[in-house]
């Protein structure tokens, strides 16, 4: 009876931590954790869900799968960093100190550990795996709907728009946008970052396989097919430049995947010479739909985002061209902190300086362009914090070096190893997850060159999720999991 008490709580803090997802800057977890950015609502339900769930876990000795060693092996060496960390002469800088940023970045990694944990753990069923995908479509509904409202109401319905700020501010410190979606994230980045790489990249999976975890079908259309329609509107409506890139790849991955069945269909069709002239016409005509669909692609954003409107503008006279470019479309900032954090990376590039420690090399390895951007001296000279790399894939290098960049790496190509087993060997939603897993690993490349941060659930959200599916759906026939 208490063991069926705990699994029940167990499973009700799941459900709300899946709620509190979208809900990237919580007010109530800015004031607990001291946080003025990334603070997510789901960190309320994520400790007391350890708590629960270790338990069960221990008394039922059900094995977790061979991914959890490569990623245990990366948190424990990324800490190890911050130990290390203190034996070089490293001096107060600003208002922050060396032992402040060491607690920060080891709560960063524990957090992202236990939301990984929780996240392959808790859905150990196939029913509750089920379960957590229909609270993951209407948590994803709530999202898409309240972003399009958000965008819809403020020109037609003024006062209506009044009572959705009150609301959006119970739930961010920032006022909703006019002119880019925010959702119920804090910035419009951020809910790009939320959408590919745990809703879209379901959404798609399920629509791709025709699969469903509901009932409800009209005609052929699902309920994922017609939130994917939404969230395919939401994320062009954030006009996240890394967000649009990230689904761009996603939906060019897919589109390879429909060409190699035309493909296979022709060359079991066709034979001789008919058969090569087809395929080699339907491969360029291919080639060049994209490369037109991606001009077109710039050419639209050009004409909604500012930012874009020189997108077809790039001068191989300047001195320094590329990041003239890069200027011109406001985010030479961005490429300025990558190439500090690979900065850094050059002069430690074996272990790197301690997770969480990256801002206190900034004055020393910033570049010398750097110092004349406007943002980059703000931050250095009247901003109290440090400033962080803004970018996973150079942070790691800069603070963990190559060998904690290899073994993030290494867990990665085997979920990625795992993701393919599951599509090629799998049927139904084994499939779909399997898909998931493929699409989430695309978007996540683009993704993580605009976000940095090991707390954002997202990440350790999806792997986890596709990793219980791969452990825990029946296995095809001589297929072993563990």
């Amino acid at each position: 009876m208490k063991s069926k008490i705990w699994s029940r709580i167990t499973w009700i803090l799941w459900v709300l931590l899946i709620i509190a997802l979208p809900i990237t800057t919580f007010p109530l977890v800015m004031k607990l954790t001291r946080s003025s950015s990334v603070a997510p609502a789901s960190l309320l339900f994520l400790l007391p869900l350890v708590i629960f769930a270790l338990p069960g876990i221990v008394r039922t000795k059900s094995p977790l799968p061979v991914h959890a060693k490569p990623v245990l092996l990366f948190f424990v060496y990324a800490l190890i960093t911050i130990l290390l960390a203190f034996l070089r002469p490293i001096s107060d800088y600003k208002e922050q100190s060396l032992t402040g940023a060491a607690v920060e970045g080891a709560a960063t990694l524990i957090l992202g550990l236990l939301f990984y944990f929780v996240s392959v753990s808790v859905p150990n069923t196939p029913g509750k795996i089920n379960s957590t995908l229909r609270i993951v479509n209407w948590t994803g509904m709530v999202v898409v709907c309240w972003s399009i409202l958000q965008m819809v109401v403020q020109p037609f319905l003024p006062n209506v728009f009044l009572f959705f700020e009150q609301i959006q501010a119970f739930f961010s410190p920032n006022r909703i946008l006019q002119d880019r979606m925010l959702g119920f994230a804090a910035e419009p980045s951020w809910l790009a970052h939320m959408l590919n790489l745990v809703f879209l990249a379901y959404w798609l999976a399920a629509s791709f396989t025709g699969s469903s975890v509901h009932k409800w079908r009209f005609r052929k259309i699902t309920f994922e097919n017609i939130l994917l329609v939404l969230g395919v509107i939401v994320v062009v409506g954030t006009l996240s430049r890394g967000g649009l890139l990230a689904f761009m790849l996603v939906v060019f991955l897919i589109f390879i995947l429909l060409n190699v069945r035309l493909i296979n269909w022709l060359v079991n069709r066709f034979f001789g010479r008919k058969r090569v002239f087809l395929i080699t016409g339907v491969s360029i005509g291919l080639i060049i739909a994209y490369l037109g669909l991606l001009l077109a692609g710039l050419w639209g954003l050009s004409k909604v985002d500012p930012r874009m409107e020189t997108v077809f503008e790039f001068s191989k006279g300047e001195p320094n061209a590329l990041m003239e470019y890069a200027e011109d479309l406001q985010f030479g900032e961005r490429v300025v902190y990558w190439q500090t954090g690979w900065n850094i990376f050059n002069d430690h590039p074996l272990i790197g300086v301690g997770v969480g420690i990256s801002g206190f090399y900034f004055p020393q390895y910033l570049p010398d362009i750097g110092w004349g951007l406007t943002e980059a001296r703000r931050l250095l000279y009247r901003n109290t914090g440090l400033l962080n790399i803004k970018n996973l894939w150079s942070r790691l290098l800069a603070e963990t070096g190559i060998i904690g960049f290899a073994l993030f790496i290494s867990f990665l190509v085997l979920f990625g190893i795992t993701s393919v087993e599951m599509i090629r060997k799998g049927m139904g939603m084994r499939k779909t997850l399997g898909y998931m897993g493929i699409f989430f690993l695309v978007a996540l490349i683009a993704e993580e060159f605009s976000v940095d941060s090991f707390v954002l659930p997202y990440l350790w959200f999806s792997m986890g999720l596709v990793t219980a599916a791969w452990r825990w759906y029946t296995p095809a026939e001589g297929e072993l999991n563990g």
